[in-house]
């Protein structure tokens, strides 16, 4: 994933000009609050267009892909959670398969198949037929995680998602990502311990600089 010249921001530019390209593995993006994190998120998402600047996907432009497409490419886990969310927490995270199914959104098995499995890796398998506004704040964390995994996608990007977690599911967490090295996670985070400690990179939004890179043997 590549950005070029990239302005995000509402009305007025928060961050501007910016180049840089993510390879696979975990990157943290550190930085106080209200330096633009969520905004970068959320452009790199596709749910914000940007102030100017392009962004490539696997050397594709955003602007000649559709949002079904992108769905399939980019899956983003908020950092807040519906309130209003009544559905059982395997009917939200089956949400994630909504790129894959018909257009009648119907589950096969496949689907099926692949929400249980992100059910078990984000550990919710035990409260699956719960309504997910009766969850806890961390609870609800890792529902929206799995519906992010069982959307199945190469890039992962996700806005302080240990906000809400215990400490030791922090660390889980964080060890469960560094094990994606077939995918792009990047994450926003204040914890810049952990980010440290599990990430290959973590990157400064402000300003944006590189703090830490961990050397990479080639292959």
């Amino acid at each position: 994933m590549r950005v070029e010249s990239l302005s995000v921001g509402y009305k007025k530019a928060i961050l501007e000009n910016l180049s840089f390209e993510f390879s696979n593995g975990l990157t943290c993006l550190t930085g106080p609050n209200g330096s633009g994190k969520s905004t970068l998120l959320k452009t790199m998402a596709g749910l914000l267009k940007p102030i100017s600047g392009s962004i490539f996907v696997f050397g594709k432009d955003f602007s000649t892909i559709s949002a079904k497409e992108l769905a399939k490419l980019i899956a983003f886990v908020p950092s807040r959670f519906p309130a209003d969310a009544s559905i059982s927490v395997f009917d939200f995270a089956a949400l994630g398969r909504i790129p894959h199914t018909n257009a009648f959104g119907k589950l096969e098995q496949h689907d099926i198949e692949q929400t249980n499995l992100a059910m078990e890796q984000a550990e919710i398998t035990d409260f699956a037929k719960r309504r997910v506004n009766s969850l806890s704040d961390g609870e609800k964390q890792r529902v929206a995680l799995a519906r992010a995994l069982a959307q199945d996608t190469k890039i992962l990007l996700m806005d302080e998602p240990t906000a809400f977690l215990y400490y030791n599911n922090r660390i889980k967490l964080f060890e469960f990502l560094t094990q994606k090295k077939d995918r792009i996670c990047l994450i926003s985070t204040h914890e810049l311990d952990l980010a440290k400690r599990f990430a290959d990179k973590v990157l400064d939004i402000e300003p944006f600089a590189l703090l830490f890179q961990k050397a990479r043997k080639k292959v």
